[in-house]
């Protein structure tokens, strides 16, 4: 009956095995699905903020080619300064003057605004760019994390496939056939381990004659609340201690 307990618990450890594979697929498309809603969403903010960027460019454009052009208006109107002949020529000269001053004066303030705009704007631009590549790095390596233990896991499955096969002969058909209706219909969990008194599966106390019947390991027992196989794994498979040679006990021999 010992045998049949461990190729029963080994079985559900290779289901366990099988079942984290498919939860890690499923994670993966998940994860890459949700990484790529991101990337989608940070990029067109970082578009939007070009385009910005962009604007504010166009419009610096706009004022320097006002201010050359008031510039322009003032140089034309000093070259006339020698041709003047009356006082009504100069007054008007010098209003003109004063205008293309004050329209400079003001599209220069207007100019050093935008740069101001733009150094700002392109700051925050570099910034969003870098925290747009840094969370690209992370959700690569994220996926590449899960990518490499799928993998590992496949590698094993056709190991784990031969040794299922091998396990499930020394079973006997009606054991088996209930394993495979557990597994089933319980999420996966055919074979669960008692700790102390408690079903791990279910969470719910199994008996002291249950308990002492586990300990036996003479008989198959099932958990009276989730109807799953039980057993006592620390019985069945107990841990090996190497025990070194200590410094006296190579004295004594």
């Amino acid at each position: 009956m010992k045998e049949i307990l461990c190729a029963l618990v080994e079985l559900q450890d290779l289901e366990d095995s099988r079942r984290d594979l498919r939860t890690l697929n499923k994670q993966l498309v998940t994860l890459k699905n949700d990484n790529e809603a991101s990337r989608q969403m940070f990029q067109l903010m970082l578009a939007e903020r070009n385009a910005q960027l962009d604007e504010i460019r166009t419009f610096c454009k706009e004022k320097e080619a006002e201010i050359k052009a008031a510039e322009d208006v003032a140089r034309r109107a000093r070259g006339r300064l020698s041709s003047i002949q009356s006082q009504r020529e100069l007054t008007a000269l010098n209003k003109e003057l004063d205008t293309a001053r004050r329209m400079n004066a003001q599209k220069s303030e207007e100019l050093l605004k935008l740069m101001e705009q733009l150094e700002v704007a392109t700051t925050d631009f570099e910034k969003k760019t870098n925290e747009f590549k840094t969370l690209d790095e992370q959700m690569a390596a994220a996926e590449q994390e899960i990518e490499t233990k799928i993998k590992e896991g496949e590698a094993d499955s056709g190991s784990q496939t031969e040794r299922r096969e091998e396990l499930r002969a020394l079973v006997d058909r009606p054991t088996l056939s209930r394993f495979d209706r557990v597994i089933a219909g319980r999420d996966g969990v055919a074979v669960a381990n008692v700790v102390g008194n408690t079903c791990t599966a279910c969470q719910i106390a199994v008996s002291p004659q249950v308990k002492i019947r586990l300990m036996r390991m003479a008989t198959l027992e099932e958990c009276n609340q989730c109807r799953r196989y039980i057993v006592w794994r620390e019985g069945l498979m107990p841990a090996v201690t190497d025990v070194e040679d200590t410094p006296d006990a190579v004295t004594d021999a």
